[in-house]
């Protein structure tokens, strides 16, 4: 029996999930003016507020919200 590994690339990107998130389901999220669709989710990893972080079947996503006023917020500190 040949047993093959394949490693899973990481992608991460800025945008606006849309959301409900489901297993077995396209995620899809807003970047810019354009919409972008993963292929079907296997397992959502972390939902939080400035991230969400899911796997699929060739990747592992982190899409990063986008925050208009985080480059402000740097400029200040």
């Amino acid at each position: 029996m040949k047993t093959e590994l394949r490693t899973k690339r990481i992608v991460r990107v800025s945008g606006e999930v849309q959301l409900p998130i489901k297993v077995g389901e396209e995620l899809s999220y807003i970047s810019g003016n354009i919409m972008y669709w993963t292929d079907r989710v296997k397992k959502i990893l972390e939902i939080a507020e400035e991230y969400v972080r899911v796997e699929t079947s060739s990747y592992y996503y982190t899409i990063e919200r986008q925050n208009k006023h985080s480059g402000e917020a740097r400029l200040a500190a």
